[in-house]
């Protein structure tokens, strides 16, 4: 599957990168996960919790997304595929990801496949998605692969 962003929200360990690297595995996309977002600029201040991250860092996190998005506007290979991971949460800030991301895909002229990982009852409201194809996928009594199997046949 060429040129598609596949974007995968959901509670923190539900097993989105699980389900990420099954769904990269199926079609060679190269995955975003969000900690690879996050990471570079968290481990570079002092906490204990996400509440105790200064306010600050989150200009410098949204800096790194989007290196990482103008890049795959700009420099990626127009085959390319990608899987991004994100909590995806019903909050202005996450909405904003999510669309951006929608708008990295528009602009590679990509498939876009939003996903909700589901797990039971949410400890959050995620984000609903705009698009008519999104799909709602409950994985508390499914594995990875199998959930990853739907995923591709929903962004084919």
């Amino acid at each position: 599957m060429n040129n598609t962003i596949f974007y995968l929200i959901g509670d923190s360990n539900i097993g989105r990168a699980a389900v990420a690297r099954e769904v990269a595995a199926r079609t060679d996309a190269r995955i975003i996960d969000s900690q690879d977002i996050y990471a570079p600029i968290f481990n570079l201040v002092e906490h204990k919790a996400p509440a105790e991250i200064p306010d600050g860092v989150w200009a410098q996190v949204d800096a790194v997304r989007e290196a990482i998005l103008t890049t795959i506007e700009t420099m990626s290979p127009a085959q390319w595929s990608f899987v991004f991971t994100h909590a995806g949460l019903n909050i202005p800030a996450d909405v904003g990801v999510y669309r951006r991301v929608r708008a990295t895909a528009l602009r590679r002229k990509a498939r876009f496949q939003p996903v909700r990982l589901l797990h039971g009852a949410t400890k959050h409201a995620l984000l609903a998605f705009d698009e008519a194809d999104a799909l709602d996928l409950d994985i508390s009594a499914t594995t990875p692969a199998e959930a990853a199997e739907r995923i591709v046949a929903a962004g084919s």
